[in-house]
């Protein structure tokens, strides 16, 4: 049976618990360190402030802990944008390969001006051998964005974006981690594609919504 262990507190604390070489792929999203606050007037998260995004001290203690839990030959999908890409970089390829950088096309362009945002980038971290399950996949993956209407955060990734990177890099029954857990995309996404999750969120608020969703989704497949 599918195990799904939902973790409340310091992903940096929480993940000391979990034993060396245990996690078979990592997917997360977290804070890119750009200090967001939503300002869209008619946004239901206007003037939210993501934790922790006004600074990246935290990210050689990330790096670490993902070195000693991820297996070998395995892989990691680390979300970030153009603004911080350089800082994710050098500190991941001080413990990992670089295998990649994917660019998700949202196919639906953000708020802004003249050059208006379309895409974030997907750091691909790996410790060993590696390599898609079909092996011919492009790096520019399309996947249309939450629509606004539908955000349960700020941040929210679209749950067919999160189970494309699932099917291409593991197996049904392998454990994937989500150290930034957020509203529990990443969690959906391992239901619909019979995976083992484990997922940490520290903000109060984002972790109930995690639940629920993650209870909802279970109960439609029933």
């Amino acid at each position: 049976m599918m195990e799904m262990n939902l973790l409340h507190g310091d992903c940096l604390e929480l993940m000391k618990d979990i034993p060396d070489r245990s996690i078979d792929l990592i997917i997360t999203d977290p804070p890119y360190g750009t200090n967001l606050t939503p300002q869209r007037k008619n946004s239901k998260f206007k003037g939210t402030k993501v934790l922790n995004d006004d600074t990246l001290d935290w990210l050689p203690d990330l790096v670490s802990e993902y070195k000693r839990i991820l297996k070998e030959n395995s892989v990691g999908y680390v979300f970030c944008n153009w603004q911080k890409y350089d800082l994710f970089k050098q500190a991941f390829e001080k413990e990992f390969i670089i295998k990649n950088c994917l660019v998700w096309n949202k196919d639906w362009i953000g708020m802004g001006n003249n050059w208006r945002p379309n895409h974030e980038f997907i750091l691909v971290i790996t410790n060993g051998k590696f390599k898609t399950k079909s092996n011919n996949k492009s790096n520019i993956i399309t996947q249309r964005r939450v629509s606004p209407q539908k955000l349960t955060h700020p941040c929210e990734k679209p749950v067919p974006l999160i189970e494309e990177l699932i099917i291409e890099s593991s197996d049904e029954g392998d454990v994937i981690l989500d150290s930034f857990l957020g509203t529990g995309s990443t969690a959906i996404a391992c239901i619909n594609t019979n995976r083992n999750f484990i997922g940490i969120e520290l903000d109060d608020k984002y972790f109930e919504i995690a639940k629920e969703r993650i209870e909802e989704c279970r109960k439609a497949l029933q």
